[in-house]
């Protein structure tokens, strides 16, 4: 299966040094020193491209006609919990042939839900900047697979919990500002 998706960056080694580690405090306390199986997957996101419009700010004094502004907005939306993140520029994207279909996770919302997740986002960021209702027309979609190392700890063996820790694979960071 031929799949976009975004170029890994880091290696397995530094992925089982990470992995090692065991996230945090808590982390090293509830998994102690459990075996270690790393595991690359690919995990479905869309990126979607908005066309806004908005009006522009009126100075006091000049003519009552208000004019639109449009400007596009890109946004990244995870397709294992839908939730956006906003891209400042285009994605670096390299094709890959897959044929495990295991290391593939195919998105677990519909695509207009994401959609409109995406379009939230938009227009809170905006709305805090301009103050205006912000109308938002949805441009363009695509399917981007983020690769990622899944650190699970213990033995893999059905019917049984096992815990993990995924590790963004890509060299991108997501970061809560709002």
């Amino acid at each position: 299966m031929e799949i976009t998706a975004l170029p890994t960056t880091l290696s397995m080694e530094k992925a089982m040094s990470i992995a090692e580690k065991r996230g945090n405090f808590l982390g090293r306390l509830l998994l102690g020193k459990k075996e270690i199986t790393l595991k690359l997957m690919y995990l479905e996101s869309k990126e979607i491209v908005y066309q806004m419009k908005y009006q522009k700010l009126s100075l006091p004094g000049r003519s009552g006609r208000k004019q639109l502004d449009t400007q596009k907005i890109r946004m990244l939306v995870e397709g294992t919990r839908c939730m956006p993140a906003f891209l400042e520029e285009e994605l670096n994207t390299v094709t890959l042939q897959i044929e495990d279909e295991d290391s593939l996770q195919k998105s677990s919302f519909p695509e207009q839900k994401m959609i409109e997740e995406g379009k939230y986002l938009a227009r809170r960021m905006v709305r805090r900047q301009s103050g205006r209702d912000v109308t938002l027309e949805t441009k363009s979609t695509r399917s981007i697979y983020r690769p990622y190392y899944i650190a699970f700890y213990g033995e893999l063996k059905e019917g049984s919990k096992v815990r993990y820790l995924p590790i963004p694979a890509d060299g991108n960071e997501v970061r809560s500002t709002l």
